[in-house]
């Protein structure tokens, strides 16, 4: 008899699923996973519908797959060392350290920006989101840096009426309004944040991106309206934004 440990084949494939999307953050269809993976459609399509159910996966307009939220939610408890953004935390822990202040980074998911690492203010009076906070897109500066790369259609689908919900009595309520923001944050490649999401607390959020130049997360600063000035550090900010970009593709392209 085989002393070799028992393995269950259906969770070893779905495993190996999750790897090829985390390896395609634009997504994959059916037909490219069975290729990848070497499995019948029908087993994918099974794979797929099960890891669905639970948020894993989520299905795009164009039939492709990519990771669901909750397969950021079971990454989000890896301890911090190898958290997403592991590599691009000591850059952060530096704008931390120098700013005094709060730095979050964020991925975009429909209407949330959702907090993936971030390095708190050591200050009594403090902005206080965790890890895993969403925000609403149009409510935060690193929302607005991912609303500026969508098309207008994209906009229209995100957001189909001309009122916006409120967060804040500060909150952008009027789409035509937040349409100019977007041009502006084009414009000057920073969006800022003054009492949006949280009251009492401004930001200011620039992109991180790939290396094909589309952006990947979002990179902000954040404290507390009586001592924090946005521009103050614009220039480290994007400075930091460059570095982790270039660390971002180095590392995708060594994969």
């Amino acid at each position: 008899m085989s002393n070799a440990p028992r393995r269950v084949n259906s969770v070893s494939n779905a495993l190996r699923l999750l790897a090829q999307l985390a390896d395609s953050p634009d997504g994959l269809g059916v037909s490219a996973l069975a290729t990848r993976l070497e499995l019948g459609k029908s087993t994918v399509h099974l794979l797929l519908a099960t890891l669905a159910d639970h948020g894993f996966v989520e299905r795009l307009d164009t039939g492709s797959y990519r990771l669901g939220i909750a397969a950021f939610e079971i990454g989000s408890a890896v301890p911090e060392s190898t958290r997403f953004g592991g590599a691009l935390a000591p850059p952060m822990r530096r704008l931390a350290d120098l700013s005094g202040e709060a730095v979050s980074l964020a991925i975009h998911r429909g209407r949330d920006a959702i907090i993936v690492q971030r390095f708190e203010s050591a200050s009594i009076l403090r902005a206080e989101i965790r890890i895993g906070t969403r925000m609403p897109v149009h409510s935060c500066g690193s929302g607005k840096v991912f609303l500026a790369e969508l098309d207008r259609d994209e906009l229209d689908a995100l957001f189909p009426t001309e009122t916006l919900p409120a967060v804040t009595r500060y909150t952008t309520r009027r789409k035509p309004v937040l349409l100019r923001q977007l041009a502006e944050v084009r414009r000057q490649g920073y969006a800022t944040n003054d009492e949006e999401y949280t009251d009492e607390v401004r930001g200011i959020a620039t992109g991180v991106r790939d290396r094909h130049g589309r952006v990947a997360a979002a990179l902000s600063i954040a404290g507390p309206n009586p001592r924090f000035r946005p521009s103050q550090w614009l220039g480290e900010l994007t400075e930091t934004a460059d570095r982790m970009s270039k660390i971002l593709a180095t590392s995708v392209a060594s994969k």
